[in-house]
């Protein structure tokens, strides 16, 4: 298995998944990842990657600070010894880990069993708080770790700055004795650098020369007393952080199984994480692995060590009773490339990775057995075929039912029909044990007994004659050429020898070979149009994609922008209207009531209201009602309605024919009321007609006298009025609506009917 390994490169999927690891121990746990033997382990594996993905796609990457192994300092905690600075920093880098982990588990995360693990994680805060508050970063006690370090710091701050004054005294006194104006220490002593011609001047204790020669240090006997009670205290600060690490020693000695159980559950961790971040980055998903399966299915798998955006995705699939899946093609590569996409992949899913496939389905495989390549062994004399048969010797040994086998230019490097006979018998063999084989060849016999037998699936890898290369695709029950005399043409092999291959190939085949190689060239040619074509739709789907997305981002946008400028206009208005109420006030008295009103109401037009759309698709329509027609934006009348629900309106003495769901309703027709006593004397009394004649006005005399006009309907209660604006160029007509449409009085307008004016008059209805 170790060998599979190594051929299938599953050692370069380990160093990717590695480099998203945040411990040592860590990536030592992805190097020892190896296939499941148990079924139920392999769910519960799977199912914990699975999980570790969907928190990765939802909440992003687990919060995680690099870490070290502590297990030896927990260690020499139990046998009694002391946990140094740089001890203690590791543990509460594990600590905070488990701190940021905790917070990150507080969002609402979907229970799983990686979820369960992770609620193991404990943390001990008494502990965690007491190292904090002892060690700074950098490795150091804190002064405050204690009330006696912190006194005893404080006179050794005391004593040195004595010494220091003192030493700068001495130093201004005996400055012709000096051979420089620099103090020094030496052995931590505060020192005075004198001229060795007058190192007599100075009584104290010499602490060597300089690399001259000329300069002595001597610590002055005024200095001495100070240095031999600083020495003192510094030993019993020493006795004190001894001390404090001691204490917080054994707080780490009784956290000792948490500790230890936090650290594993953080290396598993740190390794399923590793491996989902590695999956969510190459988009796999988790493969079906079951015992029963009598499949292999691999969907759009990917070779996941190729480039992603150059690497083709083919489906491989192999069904029992096929049990051999036997591919040819030319000698380019791309077989090698489909048997190892297969065989990498179905390792990775029986070691419980996700593989690069949108749908995966295949057995528990007990080994994946692999010959693939030239391997040589010159150290045991073995020839090419030799060494390959070697190999095969050991896969028809070792291989069982639950095996899966790779194998690639099966019996090659030998003569022709006696290869094609081992072949042929060892593909028989295996079928036999019932193991599951994936080969690739370029025997013509051999693929002339894959399609005579029921239980070989044959597929190709597609060859580009033009550009002389393959397309890596995989072509379902199709057999391939090596186009061998192509290649080597390409490769520059002299013309004539081409030619005289192609004579001795055409007459060396038959007739249904010689068909059978036509069908292959014209296939491979329509499924290359073919995937132009969907890459094209792709391309298209996708532009149509964004450029909607542009679209409704744009809209979205203006929307926003209309709806903030006409929130922003309303504010301004109602302080306008404020100020207005206050100065009315003021003069009220002095301005006609109805001057009031339509002054209100023309600033309350200005405001912006939000269009709201009412629905009357269940509206039982009847004649007389009042409609808009949606197409043409224009109200008419119901004058007749037919058994299917059409409706006949009338504009004007236009009639058209609309569906219920072609207009809006708008209101009942408001019938007309006959002139009473009361009515007639209330416009006397007000010498206000209940009609208008501005036919013959200019345009502004006209709008002047409709808007009095109007102010005198509202202020003598009539319900309705009629204007009369004649048809002519409809500029008097349009201005009246404009006008009647900012009056919020108005509950409605229509034109008027055959006795009223058709369209050179506007019948007016009041709230």
């Amino acid at each position: 298995m170790k060998k599979s390994y190594r051929t299938l490169e599953f050692s370069f999927i380990q160093d990717y998944i590695k480099n998203y690891c945040f411990s040592e121990m860590a990536k030592k746990r992805i190097d020892q990842i190896q296939p499941f033997q148990d079924i139920d382990d392999l769910k519960l594996y799977q199912d914990d990657i699975s999980s570790a993905m969907k928190i990765i796609y939802a909440y992003g990457r687990i919060p995680l600070a690099p870490y070290e192994d502590i297990k030896e300092i927990l260690q020499k905690a139990q046998k009694g010894g002391v946990c140094y600075p740089q001890d203690l920093l590791k543990i509460v880098q594990i600590l905070k880990n488990v701190q940021e982990v905790q917070a990150y588990l507080d969002q609402e995360i979907e229970q799983s069993h990686l979820l369960e693990i992770l609620s193991l994680l404990y943390l001990p805060k008494d502990l965690y708080n007491e190292i904090l508050k002892c060690v700074d970063p950098s490795g150091n006690i804190y002064d405050h770790a204690s009330h006696e370090l912190y006194r005893l710091r404080r006179q050794i701050s005391a004593i040195e700055a004595n010494m220091r004054k003192k030493i700068e005294a001495l130093r201004a006194q005996n400055k012709d004795y000096l051979s420089h104006d620099v103090i020094s220490t030496r052995n931590d002593h505060f020192v005075l650098p004198v001229n060795v011609s007058y190192k007599n001047q100075i009584k104290g204790i010499h602490h060597g020369h300089s690399s001259s020669g000329r300069t002595t240090y001597v610590e002055p006997e005024e200095i001495v007393s100070y240095n031999n009670q600083l020495s003192q205290i510094k030993q019993d600060e020493q006795l004190e952080i001894h001390r404090i690490l001691l204490e917080l020693t054994k707080k780490v000695r009784s956290y000792d199984r948490v500790l230890n159980e936090d650290l594993e559950i953080m290396i598993e961790m740190d390794a399923v994480f590793a491996i989902s971040e590695y999956g969510k980055k190459l988009d796999m998903v988790m493969p079906i692995v079951d015992e029963n399966c009598q499949e292999i299915e691999l969907l759009k798998a990917r070779h996941p060590l190729i480039d992603q955006k150059e690497v083709v995705a083919n489906d491989i699939v192999l069904k029992k009773p096929q049990d051999i899946l036997l591919i040819s093609g030319s000698n380019t590569g791309g077989k090698t490339v489909a048997l190892k996409t297969a065989g990498l992949l179905s390792l990775m899913a029986i070691c419980g990775l996700p593989i690069p496939v949108t749908q995966a389905k295949l057995p528990l495989f007990d080994d994946v057995f692999v010959d693939v390549g030239d391997e040589q062994s010159i150290e045991q004399s073995l020839s090419t075929f030799s060494s390959h048969m070697k190999r095969l010797v050991f896969i028809t040994q070792h291989a069982t039912k639950n095996s899966l086998v790779i194998i690639d230019e099966i019996c090659s490097g030998t003569d022709p029909k006696e290869g094609e006979s081992l072949a042929e018998a060892i593909l028989t063999y295996l079928h036999k044990k019932g193991a599951y084989i994936l080969a690739s060849t370029h025997y013509s016999a051999l693929k002339e007994f894959a399609k005579e037998s029921d239980y070989i699936k044959i597929a190709s890898v597609e060859f580009d004659q033009e550009k002389m290369q393959p397309t890596y695709r995989l072509l379902d029950g199709s057999v391939g050429n090596s186009y061998a005399i192509e290649i080597s043409k390409h490769l520059g092999l002299n013309q004539d020898i081409i030619q005289h291959a192609f004579i001795i190939k055409d007459e060396s085949m038959t007739t249904s070979q010689k068909l059978l190689e036509k069908l292959q060239s014209e296939l491979s040619a329509v499924l290359q149009e073919k995937e132009a074509l969907e890459k094209l739709q792709k391309e298209t789907a996708d532009k149509e994609k964004h450029y909607q997305q542009l679209i409704d981002n744009y809209q979205s946008k203006k929307e926003k922008m209309i709806e903030e400028a006409q929130s922003d206009a309303n504010e301004i208005l109602e302080e306008a209207q404020n100020k207005a109420d206050a100065i009315l006030k003021e003069l009220q008295g002095q301005i006609k009531p109805h001057q009031v009103i339509q002054a209100k109401k023309q600033l309350g037009d200005l405001k912006h209201q939000k269009k709201q759309v009412e629905n009357h698709e269940n509206h039982d329509y009847k004649i007389g009602d009042i409609v808009k027609v949606l197409s043409v934006n224009r109200q008419g009348e119901v004058v007749d309605i037919n058994k299917k629900g059409m409706l006949m309106i009338s504009m004007g003495g236009l009639k058209l024919n609309a569906k219920k769901t072609e207009v809006q309703f708008m209101h009942e027709k408001v019938p007309e009321k006959k002139e009473t006593s009361n009515i007639r004397s209330l416009r006397r009394a007000n010498k206000q007609s209940y009609e208008l004649n501005i036919i013959g006005m200019r345009y502004e005399e006209a709008m002047n006298a409709v808007d009095k006009f109007i102010d005198g309907a509202l202020v003598s209660n009539y319900s309705t009025v009629r204007i009369i604006h004649g048809m002519g160029t409809g500029v008097l007509r349009k201005g009246v609506r404009k006008l009647l449409d900012k009056n919020k009085y108005v509950k409605s307008y229509q034109d008027g009917g055959p006795n009223e004016g058709g369209l050179g008059a506007t019948v007016v209805y009041f709230e």
